[in-house]
């Protein structure tokens, strides 16, 4: 799989271009963001109407406690960018297969395989589950 879907070229390009594209990607977030604002505001007013508790508590943060929070998300938001960088899942390189692991597992003999190898077309004989029993290069 080194192939991926995904096209990323940013070591390609300019710190210029690698500057804008990050900008536009933070403007475009907060665009997002600002265009969710009504909901949020909405939501925010109508738990704070229903629970006096709720309201009790949002007014009384100390700046400490918002240093806190900030700091919290900031550092959340920090690992979990650094987590997404850790491959999912380690790709190990498959051993190379020789002649011999072939013959073992088609249960053919080398020469066949060789013959077939170097034959520009075969016919290959299976079994009624299947399995190769055969290769015959047609001449």
């Amino acid at each position: 799989m080194n192939n991926p879907l995904i096209i990323n070229i940013r070591k390609q390009m300019d710190w210029q271009q690698r500057l804008f594209s990050d900008s536009s990607t933070a403007l475009m977030w907060a665009m997002w963001l600002y265009l969710w604002r009504p909901m949020v505001v909405i939501t925010g007013v109508h738990a704070v109407n229903t629970h006096p508790v709720l309201f009790h508590f949002v007014t009384k943060i100390s700046p400490a406690m918002m240093s806190s929070i900030i700091a919290v998300v900031i550092f959340g938001a920090v690992g979990l960018l650094l987590w997404a960088r850790l491959p999912s899942n380690r790709i190990r390189p498959m051993a190379h297969k020789t002649l011999t692991d072939y013959a073992r597992h088609f249960q053919l003999s080398k020469q066949d395989i060789i013959a077939a190898r170097e034959a520009q077309i075969c016919t290959v004989d299976h079994d009624r589950h299947g399995r190769i029993i055969g290769v015959r290069p047609q001449e």
